[in-house]
């Protein structure tokens, strides 16, 4: 329960992070500052919890799916463009799905880095 809890507060941050970076910047620009502030947040809380490999692993991606399952949901609410194509349906459903795979990627592999148990 506790891992859930950690994985929603670095879900909400990285997407609040894109949205708010998307207004001015471009879609890769923006989920790579909200990837770097996440990931920094990351570093810092779990240096002072000294998380084990399990953690790492469990918020890792309970980040990466809450992240897409949120980001699907405001895309399904708010379509980011007016549909004309199926490519303007499926493609940001894959973006997100994207951005939730390297998230979860870089999370556990940076955890895994600054993290090891001397």
């Amino acid at each position: 329960m506790e891992n859930l809890l950690r994985g929603l507060s670095f879900s909400l941050l990285s997407l609040s992070a894109f949205m708010a970076t998307r207004m001015v910047a471009g879609l890769w620009v923006s989920f790579a500052c909200s990837l770097l502030i996440t990931t920094a947040v990351f570093l810092f809380w779990g240096i002072k919890r000294k998380w084990g490999g399990v953690e790492i692993l469990m918020v890792s991606v309970i980040t990466g799916l809450l992240y897409f399952t949120f980001a699907s949901f405001g895309i399904s609410l708010f379509p980011p463009e007016p549909i004309r194509d199926l490519g303007d349906l499926i493609m940001p459903y894959v973006h997100a799905g994207q951005f939730a795979g390297c998230t979860i990627v870089v999370m556990w592999v940076v955890g895994m880095i600054f993290f090891k148990q001397g």
